[in-house]
């Protein structure tokens, strides 16, 4: 009994020990923390204060009573709003007066919710396609943003409150885009450049016996193909009236057609009774029926487009330099280096009227406008003649409306666009090439830049079907293109 004793107060001291030097040891380290039991104690009560018991909060979570009378006090909670109206065609009633919402999917979505936008979004596809903006990886580009509307209408904000439909004379809204011919420049000089009567593709042909296709889309215009006429240097190449061939004329006796089509080279030879004159200038009439090519001491030799068969031999006085039909193809129009130009019936083949050129030293060109009311005679000299065509018709010797001395060379060709409101110049000398507006007679102040030296010695231009484009060819076997603003995309 003695021993057992012994041994609880040992154990009890032992205890006692210990639980000071815990308890010494827990002081110490609060004393290192820096805390007291007074700070704990303060801890809690802002715990308390901030969070409060979180018993508490789950008891106030979990009672609806609350709720109930909060429901009570604002009866939209209870029951959700009905719709003013309800369409039969209206799939989103649906939505509104509670359908099917069972199932949740991601972001919020109920299936209801799914398949109807899925709907909404397959008639929109049919409707209207696509537009790029809204595609996957599309980056929009520098020329996007030049050719947007928006800025287009900032721009021009005075023309369109004038008159949206009429050129303004002064600046014209002109861009400088890609060559035509990038992907195959011609090697030497440009002789012909000219836009397909229908589609949007133009052609190029030069010394280097090569005719280019390419599609215009003012951006890369990509090569279509290539035709290569081995010993022919091309001096001269139009396409045909129904756009399916392209005829082709050279110094030579002889001349090519190719047809698109078939994708056929045909030689035509040599005709009889033209044995002295080259075939390398002629021109399609507008309606279709005849090539005329300009022969040799102002003979005019008229050819079926269709057979590429001699029809007749046309005599006026002096060389012939230039001809140009009106936008039918009834009339034609043949000028002279003496000055004086001839108007053929071309359903009698007959002169019926001839004027002198006011001033004329030599005459080079001739371009009639699409809506007839307008001739342009060019001269060695780089004077512009423009005539009002009626006047014309019943006067040997008529005033012209106004002339153009803004070239200084010999104008070496004229051409009027689809809308008669420019016409455009090119001379044989460094960046001579004008765009003169109608009814003005005022030549654009603005175009060429002078700053941009790449269009060298212009050799021809041309307009596209809707003079959306301007197609210049140099010196130097390029093809440039400009898109004027005003008109359509082509």
């Amino acid at each position: 009994m003695l021993r057992r004793s012994l041994k609880r107060k040992t154990e009890q001291t032992k205890g006692v020990i210990v639980n000071k030097r815990e308890s010494q040891k827990h002081k110490h380290k609060k004393k290192i923390l820096g805390h007291t039991e007074k700070e704990d104690r303060v801890e809690q009560l802002l715990k308390g204060i901030v969070f409060g018991n979180s018993e508490e909060l789950v008891d106030k979570l979990g009672d609806t009573s609350k709720q109930k009378k909060i429901k009570k006090k604002i009866p939209c909670l209870e029951e959700e709003r009905k719709p003013a109206w309800e369409d039969e065609d209206d799939e989103s009633n649906i939505l509104m007066t509670g359908g099917d919402r069972s199932t949740v999917l991601k972001h919020g979505e109920t299936t209801t919710q799914k398949t109807y936008i899925n709907r909404l979004e397959g008639r929109f596809k049919k409707v209207v396609s696509i537009p790029d903006w809204a595609q996957l990886g599309y980056k929009k580009s520098n020329s996007d943003d030049e050719d947007s509307d928006v800025e287009d209408v900032l721009r021009r904000t005075g023309d369109y409150l004038s008159n949206p439909s009429s050129l303004q004379n002064g600046r014209i809204q002109i861009k400088d885009c890609t060559n035509a011919n990038t992907e195959c420049p011609t090697k030497g000089k440009l002789t012909s450049v000219e836009f397909h009567p229908t589609a949007q593709v133009i052609l190029t042909a030069g010394m280097d016996r090569c005719l280019n296709l390419f599609q215009v889309d003012g951006k890369t215009n990509p090569k279509i193909q290539g035709v290569f006429f081995d010993d022919f240097p091309i001096s001269t190449a139009h396409f045909s009236n129904s756009g399916q061939e392209v005829v082709l004329g050279s110094w030579l006796r002889t001349f090519f057609c190719y047809d698109m089509i078939a994708g056929k080279i045909i030689n035509i030879p040599q005709i009889k009774g033209l044995e002295g004159d080259s075939m390398a200038q002629f021109k399609v009439s507008p309606d279709g029926q005849f090539l005329v090519f300009l022969g040799t001491y102002g003979c005019i030799h008229i050819l079926s487009a269709k057979s590429k068969e001699w029809i007749q031999t046309l005599k006026m006085n002096g060389n012939v330099m230039s001809i140009a039909f009106n936008s039918d193809g009834s009339k034609m129009y043949s000028f002279g280096d003496e000055g004086c130009v001839y108007v053929w019936d071309m359903k009698t083949l007959d002169c019926v009227h001839k004027f002198y050129d006011d001033g004329c030293f030599r005459g080079t060109t001739i371009a009639v406008s699409p809506n007839n009311q307008y001739i342009s005679c060019g001269s060695f000299s780089g004077i512009v003649n423009i005539y009002d065509s009626a006047n014309c018709v019943t006067n040997n010797h008529p005033k012209p409306e106004r002339s153009v001395g803004n070239l200084t060379t010999s104008v070496r060709c004229s051409m009027f666009n689809s809308s008669s409101e420019i016409l455009g110049l090119a001379s044989d000398a460094e960046l001579a090439v004008k765009l003169v507006h109608l009814p003005s007679c005022k030549v654009f102040s603005n175009f060429p830049d002078q700053t941009n030296r790449k269009i060298q010695v212009p050799k021809c231009l041309d307009f596209s079907l809707n003079s959306g484009y301007l197609a210049v060819g140099n010196n130097k076997g390029h093809a440039l293109l400009y898109r004027l603003k005003h008109y359509g995309n082509y």
